[in-house]
């Protein structure tokens, strides 16, 4: 029985739900490592975060994410920053270094997040086994397919936002929802970031029983005829050449329960069956 997990990053680090054995737990970690050290051997692990950027210009499956969201949803679908400018520094100074590789800045909301997309990077090119389990989604299109190819209608900031997403993860998972946030509330997260590590968690179970759809469906390359796969690394001499496959991965239908579910203990932690 494969252990299921969905990652969102928070100003604590990282935001987990993970559903193993019959058990639904809330874990917080301070850096990807720490998190993938407590995962089971054979983990399947959802994250939104982008993992594999271009040398220049956009990843198609953030293009087709936003198409297929339409506004105002898809302009939750930032654009991936370059790899040249996956380096330490400050906004001013990589925006300007963005512009100058690909004619475009960098967003506010892209420099927040490159040290979590170091973080992945790193964690997958230490082992290229590693990609086949870690798939990058997208909390928004998560829900939009799993409102029946809807995009929700509010920002989730918005009263009416949180109550249409809550839906969504309070039918699956009935009364889990609060539940967690109790056990990981003051922790350096929020509501928000909970509900969208369990969109996390309903795509990688998609993905598990194989329902998942491939955002872009024509895989992308790089310049060199090369698949951009996502995860797989190459060690040179001195540096690692990072080959990835740059499509989200989304899902389409309801498939619970995946397997029959059972107590079981879960380490320690406040583990209470699902219903």
């Amino acid at each position: 029985m494969r252990t299921l997990t969905g990652v969102d990053g928070c100003r604590g680090g990282w935001l987990a739900v993970v559903e193993s054995g019959g058990c639904l737990v809330g874990r917080v970690a301070p850096d990807w490592g720490s998190l993938m050290n407590r995962m089971s051997a054979g983990a399947l692990v959802g994250v939104d975060i982008p993992i594999g950027v271009p040398a220049s210009g956009s990843r198609q499956c953030d293009l087709e994410a936003r198409r297929r969201l339409g506004q105002p949803r898809g302009s939750s679908v930032f654009p991936a920053p370059v790899r040249g400018c996956l380096r330490e520094g400050t906004h001013p100074q990589l925006s300007a270094l963005h512009r100058t590789i690909d004619g475009r800045g960098l967003t506010v909301q892209a420099y927040h997040i490159l040290p979590k997309i170091r973080q992945v990077e790193r964690y997958i090119a230490a082992d290229p086994k590693r990609h086949r389990s870690i798939f990058e989604i997208h909390p928004e299109a998560s829900f939009a397919l799993w409102n029946g190819g809807k995009p929700m209608q509010h920002n989730k900031t918005k009263s009416a936002g949180r109550a249409e997403r809550e839906r969504l993860i309070d039918a699956e998972w009935p009364g889990q929802r609060e539940r967690l946030w109790a056990s990981v509330r003051g922790r350096g997260c929020g509501r928000d970031d909970l509900k969208d590590a369990f969109a996390a968690l309903w795509t990688i179970g998609r993905i598990a029983v194989q329902q998942a759809v491939r955002m872009p469906v024509v895989r992308e390359h790089d310049g060199r005829g090369m698949m951009l796969q996502a995860g797989q690394c190459v060690a040179g001499a001195a540096t690692l050449l990072f080959i990835f496959y740059a499509g989200r991965w989304i899902v389409t239908g309801r498939v619970r329960p995946l397997w029959p579910l059972q107590p079981k203990s879960s380490g320690g932690e406040n583990c209470v069956p699902i219903p």
